[in-house]
């Protein structure tokens, strides 16, 4: 997959994917019959196959880095929804605390879109719903953790991931 996805400065893991058939549905009759070659990997927190998109392998490799980080796959919700100014918006990843309770939020992006402060503000409007005491940023080639002081409802970066 390497020579369709970029090597990610997250840690590879042995990933499901398969090649799938779909036809295109253009409106003009001259592409509507032609069959494109998609990918798609598999996703174990949503146990099903997922169309394996440039955020999406982003997304997968942060999974299993979590996982390898002693966070629960049992405590994971992928693309959970929300509501923000009545407008529905969907989180990457959300992880929850043993207790239930919202613990971090990540917002990822393909390798090939740069973290800027328009991708913080938006997992921080996300959070502004949630309410989870960090938050993480990444394109799979850089990588940002913020932890929320609550008290001036402001975000630090942090160093590392925080110890679930």
């Amino acid at each position: 997959m390497q020579n369709i996805f970029p090597k990610l400065n997250i840690p590879s893991f042995e990933a499901k994917i398969k090649q799938v058939e779909s036809n295109t549905d253009k409106l003009t009759d001259k592409i509507k019959d032609k069959s494109t070659k998609k990918y798609q990997i598999f996703d174990i927190i949503r146990k099903k196959w997922i169309l394996l998109t440039p955020e999406e392998w982003v997304r997968q490799h942060v999974i299993h880095f979590l996982l390898s980080q002693n966070y629960s796959k049992n405590l994971m919700q992928i693309e959970s929804e929300h509501h923000f100014q009545e407008r529905r918006k969907r989180t990457d990843i959300l992880v929850f605390d043993r207790t239930g309770n919202p613990f971090l939020v990540v917002e990822c992006k393909a390798a090939h879109i740069p973290l800027s402060s328009n991708v913080f503000s938006q997992v921080a409007v996300y959070n502004y719903c949630i309410d989870a005491p960090f938050v993480m940023i990444t394109n799979g080639m850089q990588l940002g953790v913020f932890e929320k002081t609550t008290a001036t409802n402001s975000y630090k970066m942090i160093k590392d991931l925080p110890i679930f």
